[in-house]
Formats: C-alpha cells, structure tokens, sequence
C-alpha cells in the first residue's frame, strides 16, 4: 500500500497522512465516530479530491492556525473540510466536504505527530469496512466537473493553469477572501 505521508509546516511538528477507501458500506457509522470525536480524523468526499496535494495544503493551512490558536471551526478535522471548501459558511462547507450516506469512495486524513500515526491508523483501519487502495489512483475517483462546479473554475482558466494549481491557489487564498 502506498502510504501517503507528507511532513507539514516544521513549526508544527506535524504530519499528514492520507489514505484512500472504496466500496465503503459503513458511511453513517463512520460519520457519527467522527462528529462525536471518536475517529480523530478528517474524512472526505473522494469525488472532490483530484490531487493528494490539495488535502495536504488545507492540512497545513489548518496545522499552522491550530499552533497560533487560531481554528475558525470546533476541530483540527472540521478545519480541514473547511479549508476545503470556498464557502465561508461552516455548515456548508461540512456538507459539500463531509461524508454522506450516498458516498462510498473516501479518502481520509489524519494530521498527528510522528508517533501517533500508528495507534490513529489502527483507530481508522478498525472502522472503515471497505477497500483501502492506493492514494497514487486518487483521480480514478475524482469527478472533475464536480471539483470544477465547486471550485468556481472556468474551462478558460484551465488554458493558463493546471486544475490542481487552480485549486491550491484557491484554498491558499482562502483567508483573504474571508
């Protein structure tokens, strides 16, 4: 499996793993562990990630505020999703990022320190009943006019940029659109 695992900003000493899951029959479940905290990690839509680095610079985004105190929403994880999103309403962004019942492909990210990772994978492993596939076939499960609806991105733009550096550029400019 390859394990995708990506050191953040130095000055968080953190890290960000991403993991992919398909066929995934448990999505209600899965949902309610994290919304109560008992999965501590941030689980997403995989039709609106093109790109494992479009996970990781909202993770680092999100990292960077945590250090300075600085979380718009409840949780490291909520955070995540927000970033994610361009809607500067929270709800909104949870909905449009967030797990749903019909969803059945996921990708999940954790953002831990170098020791932690193992006991928060074994958490994950240990509730998700579905197929955990490499994070390298992430476009395969992408939806690209999707991810272009959501990210507000024109078919002209894509003449000077790449998708991926659309949306990068979007979710880093995020704090100054709010």
């Amino acid at each position: 499996m390859d394990d995708y695992r990506v050191e953040l900003d130095r000055e968080t000493g953190l890290y960000c793993t991403l993991h992919l899951f398909t066929d995934v029959t448990n999505i209600a479940e899965i949902r309610e562990k994290v919304v109560t905290g008992k999965l501590r990690c941030c689980v997403v839509k995989a039709s609106l990630i093109i790109d494992a680095f479009q996970a990781v610079v909202a993770a680092n985004k999100v990292a960077l505020n945590a250090k300075q105190n600085r979380l718009i929403t409840k949780t490291v994880y909520t955070e995540i999703l927000f970033y994610l999103s361009m809607s500067k309403k929270i709800s909104r962004a949870l909905t449009e990022f967030g797990i749903d019942d019909s969803d059945k492909n996921i990708v999940v990210i954790l953002v831990h320190k170098l020791d932690e990772e193992q006991s928060m994978l074994e958490e994950v492993l240990g509730s998700i009943k579905g197929e955990r596939v490499p994070i390298s076939r992430i476009q395969e499960f992408a939806d690209v006019n999707l991810v272009m609806k959501t990210y507000k991105i024109e078919k002209d733009e894509l003449r000077v940029s790449s998708l991926i550096n659309a949306i990068v550029s979007r979710i880093s400019c995020k704090d100054f659109m709010l």
